[in-house]
């Protein structure tokens, strides 16, 4: 995992905040919660669990689909 990867919620991240339709785990969903599309992977893992634990939570989110790294989401055109 990269240290300087950005993380963002899904559809299905924010629905499950919103609504904990998917009943993660509460470890899960504080991960989740922290995860917001702006801070590196490094810096999430200050506020997180250190280790193994942290990117074991990412991988699990990543897995089933709650959250994505940005560098997946296809570019965005900017039309002049």
């Amino acid at each position: 995992m990269l240290q300087t990867a950005i993380y963002c919620k899904t559809h299905k991240g924010a629905e499950e905040i919103a609504t904990r339709a998917h009943h993660l785990p509460s470890r899960l969903r504080s991960t989740l919660i922290l995860i917001d599309g702006h801070t590196p992977w490094n810096e999430l893992c200050k506020r997180l669990m250190i280790g193994e634990a942290a990117e074991a939570a990412v991988q699990t989110l990543l897995a089933e689909g709650f959250v994505q790294s940005i560098d997946d989401e296809p570019p965005t055109v900017i039309e002049m």
